[in-house]
């Protein structure tokens, strides 16, 4: 249909370039229906939740004040149309007495209010919800372990276009992640987690 409009335009003396076409009809080949996205996070994972105080039932106690982790992480997933995305991620967080590795699979929707609002505005805007789990532990000597943890996140990221391809990210999410104490405890904490935060910047590569 496009290429016999394409005739009837050319035959009627009009041009037939594809900005005078809807853009349905356009045979643009660099909009993509699909694309690769492929991203580096450092950030901070924070929450009172991980103040940790606990006596055993052995009469020992066990704790933890430190309540910020350092986070570093690597994402990747796909993007249809320009808006959906579906994303997954590995992530590292690090203190000096705790250690944690997160895993994620999220669903996104994508807007890009730069092409309608002009100057001042991102480039893009990304929200996001999923489901997270991932394991935790403090070095501390008989301190004791953690079972693993089940939870979900919602986030939202702000984008920055420096080239056709690359897009800084500064990104906030709201996290519940809460693992399980091992030991049997007489009073105090039986968790350490739970309602937190992640903040911090990211590099997105689109292909």
């Amino acid at each position: 249909m496009a290429i016999w409009l394409a005739v009837m335009l050319a035959a009627a003396g009009l041009p037939p370039e594809d900005d005078k076409l809807p853009r349905a009809l356009q045979a643009d080949e660099s909009v993509k229906t699909v694309e690769g996205i492929i991203g580096v996070r450092a950030g901070v994972w924070t929450g009172r939740g991980f103040d940790f105080v606990a006596v055993r039932t052995d009469s020992t106690q066990a704790s933890s004040d430190q309540q910020a982790l350092f986070s570093a992480s690597l994402q990747g997933g796909v993007q249809f149309y320009e808006h959906f995305d579906i994303l997954v991620s590995f992530e590292a967080d690090i203190a000096s007495k705790i250690t944690a590795q997160v895993a994620g699979a999220y669903l996104g929707w994508r807007e890009h209010p730069k092409e309608r609002y002009g100057k001042g505005v991102p480039d893009e805007v990304l929200v996001y919800a999923g489901a997270v789990t991932g394991r935790i532990s403090v070095d501390s000597p008989d301190f004791g372990s953690f079972k693993r943890g089940v939870g979900y996140s919602v986030g939202l990221s702000l984008g920055w276009a420096i080239s056709s391809h690359l897009t800084v990210q500064l990104q906030g999410e709201y996290r519940y992640l809460r693992f399980d104490y091992k030991r049997d405890v007489l009073s105090g904490d039986t968790t350490i987690g739970g309602n937190t935060v992640w903040a911090g910047l990211g590099l997105d590569f689109g292909f």
